[in-house]
């Protein structure tokens, strides 16, 4: 697999990777998401530092993925329902 070298500022500070070539749009998109992220914070919470607003950033994107998860948990079930109810009832017309 190819990997690139990428450079990425979050929150002021300068970050190098190596990343597969394949994954450096979505790194990028996901360092600018982070960086975003943390301005808002610091915007409103301007007294706490910077660890802590890592940590929180960190703990919101865990939260809003564990969310993200259930969903898809429960898509699938319910995909699957949908499955066996179609195929029941192809099988009861043949």
């Amino acid at each position: 697999m190819e990997t690139q070298a990428v450079t990425i500022q979050i929150f002021g500070r300068t970050l190098k990777f190596n990343c597969p070539v394949d994954e450096v749009e979505a790194l990028s998109t996901a360092a600018k998401d982070l960086d975003k992220r943390l301005i808002n914070l610091r915007e409103k919470s301007p007294h706490v530092g910077g660890e802590q607003l890592i940590m929180t950033a960190a703990l919101n994107i865990s939260y809003e993925l564990t969310k993200e998860k259930e969903k898809n948990e429960e898509f699938g079930n319910r995909l699957k329902m949908l499955q066996q109810l179609l195929d029941s009832a192809l099988n009861t017309n043949n």
